[in-house]
């Protein structure tokens, strides 16, 4: 790959086409206004200027996995089937030439959702037919939520790329929307139909995006197929998926023919070397698999979300993997099941040294370092700061200096500590080939499904208040029939209220300060004997919490407690043990003036969260 230093090249490009695209440019033009390959010029920053109406702006930063669904996806629950995100029109300006009416969303997940400077999809034929961008249908801007080097993707795509891994390419972008600067992000590119014909001659295949999913019988369905072919036809991923269940299920042979295993060898090298430990092989994560129909439609690997590589450690869900070996990750059903079988070690060993001897230079990666932290230092927005490369992931608040407010004292620590991952990884690594079989201790982690475990219905009538009270004691009225795990529960109390929902905090900033929270039906009920306590949470969105609603969509959860139960339980572990609601609530009266009333029914089925974070490996 060449580096280019010096914005000649450009500045002559800009001046000749800002006056004949300004001049000539239609968005129903079917001339594009510029290429792809202009577009990923990593020597310069480009300029993008975002403009829509404020209302778009504030519902676009504020939407969240923690109110559509997806956040309980993290924890064992399936897949939502709502959309995660919504695009919102709006017009943007790339270096100096307008783009008008195109989609805007967010995107991320948990660890890069930030209000404050939200990640954004750039969708251009959304609202009208046009293609501005050879080669591009969609721009996607990351903020970089969880790398203040500002280098992680940079260097992660364009070393995938160099070992012969189809990766994104990157560039850097000054972000500003309705004429507020959001800082430095990283222009990467969009992996849709565009990027498979460059890179595999063909998007015919299946292909899915892995958020906290991979390849397990009761899990497959959690990965999001990317494109309706997919959505039509999962027969393949099904298939790799009984394979993996087991290692009786297991066939090296059979797993060859569903998967290029040598592809995927050097991908898995790639990902441990590379400390990324929020992608496939380590969290299930971050990952796009395609059944290539030019390789007998065996599964391919790609990278994505890669602004938290260069960990020492294996991140903030790592907790008790301290004795895994650093040269292999192992949380993922395919690179888990691989180790075992005979002959892989040995293979997986020769592609990590072939990515040591030929793909991993130092010298090369701290230049590279040298030259985004050269581009990018003076162009900081003072919200560019994230924790130290401290083993726990700078995911979030994990590893955060909350006194730290000056962003470019924050971007010179990161882009120490990476140098310091980069002049010590080789000798950590070849440490463990050295010794070589490394052990893996215990399983792959199951990955997040639910199961139904029991029903609830029955009517309410109770008030709004405006406050959340911390018990509700003998508050409203209502009757419920609840059967769990076949046993039918009888209640000796039942109270329930109307009340904003509970926020929570996950990740940096969590929810945005001028965010309203949604309303809320809460239910306290105390079995008879037993004396344990059930709860149960509805949450609507605002403008679908009126009276008359036959049907309203919600995200509901249940958890039951025992009062015998020690009161220094786990905290984590009894909200990982929450189970999930889905089925139908109508309201009869809602509002959520001071005491008004809120008069309904539900019924409801009960979904037990199986596998996923904190329920073994």
């Amino acid at each position: 790959m060449t580096f280019h230093t010096s914005n000649d090249r450009f500045s002559q490009w800009a001046r000749a086409s800002v006056v004949a695209l300004i001049t000539f440019y239609s968005p129903f033009a079917h001339a594009a206004a510029f290429t792809a390959e202009q577009l990923f010029e990593s020597d310069r920053l480009i300029e993008v200027e975002i403009t829509m109406p404020p209302a778009n702006w504030e519902a676009l930063r504020n939407e969240s996995d923690r109110s559509n669904g997806g956040f309980g996806k993290l924890f064992g629950g399936q897949a939502s089937k709502e959309k995660r995100f919504h695009y919102y029109q709006g017009d943007i300006t790339i270096d100096g030439i307008r783009i008008p009416t195109v989609g805007l969303r967010t995107k991320g997940f948990i660890g890069s959702l930030n209000p404050e400077r939200p990640s954004i999809k750039v969708k251009f034929d959304e609202y009208v037919d046009q293609a501005p961008i050879e080669g591009l249908d969609r721009l996607t801007l990351n903020n970089n939520n969880q790398d203040g080097s500002l280098c992680s993707q940079y260097l992660t795509y364009h070393l995938f790329n160099k070992a012969g891994i189809p990766a994104p390419r990157v560039s850097f972008a000054k972000v500003t929307v309705n004429g507020e600067y959001l800082g430095v992000y990283c222009n990467v590119e969009s992996v849709r139909d565009p990027f498979l014909n460059k890179h595999y001659g063909d998007a015919s295949g299946e292909f899915y995006e892995g958020t906290i999913s991979d390849f397990y019988p009761n899990a497959v369905e959690n990965i999001e197929a990317k494109n309706k072919r997919t959505e039509k036809d999962r027969s393949r991923a099904i298939a790799l998926a009984a394979l993996l269940e087991t290692e009786d299920t297991f066939h090296l042979e059979q797993v060859e023919k569903a998967v290029n295993v040598d592809v995927f060898l050097t991908f898995w090298a790639m990902e441990s070397l590379l400390g990324f430990w929020d992608g496939y092989t380590n969290n299930q994560n971050n990952y796009f698999a395609y059944s290539n129909p030019r390789d007998d439609h065996r599964f391919h690997f790609m990278p994505w979300g890669a602004d938290g590589a260069f960990s020492e450690g294996r991140g903030p869900f790592g907790k008790g993997d301290g004795d895994q070996p650093l040269s292999v990750y192992s949380t993922g059903m395919l690179n888990h099941r691989l180790y075992q079988a005979s002959g892989i070690p040995e293979r997986y060993r020769k592609a990590m040294e072939s990515i040591l001897e030929d793909i991993w230079e130092e010298k090369e990666i701290l230049t590279q370092i040298d030259r985004i932290r050269e581009l990018t230092k003076d162009h900081l927005h003072d919200g560019q700061r994230r924790g130290g490369r401290n083993g726990r992931g700078g995911f979030g608040r994990f590893g955060g200096d909350p006194n730290e407010t000056n962003s470019q004292d924050a971007a010179e620590r990161n882009t120490a500590q990476l140098k310091r991952f980069v002049e010590n990884r080789r000798a950590l690594i070849e440490s463990e080939l050295d010794r070589w079989p490394v052990t893996l201790n215990g399983e792959p982690r199951i990955p997040s499904y639910s199961v139904e475990v029991g029903k609830v219905s029955g009517s309410f009538l109770t008030q709004w208040k405006g406050e959340r009270w911390s018990t509700l004691g003998e508050v409203g009225q209502a009757s419920l029939e609840l059967t769990l795990n076949g046993q039918e529960l009888s209640f000796q109390r039942i109270a329930v209220l109307g009340q904003p929902e509970q926020q929570r905090r996950w990740g940096r900033g969590g929810p945005s300060g001028n965010s309203s929270p949604n309303p809320s039906i809460r239910f306290e009920a105390t079995e008879a004997g037993s004396g344990r306590e059930v709860t149960m949470d509805l949450t609507v969105k605002r403008d679908a919490f009126k009276s008359g609603k036959k049907k309203i969509a919600f995200n509901g959860s249940l958890s039951l407690t025992d009062p015998n139960e020690s009161e220094n339980i786990d905290i984590f572990r009894r909200f990982m043990d929450r189970k999930s609601l889905r089925g139908t609530l109508k309201l009869i009266q809602a509002g959520t003036e001071e005491d008004a009333a809120i008069e309904g029914s539900i019924n409801l089925e009960i979904w037990e969260n199986r596998g996923g974070f904190g329920r073994g490996r």
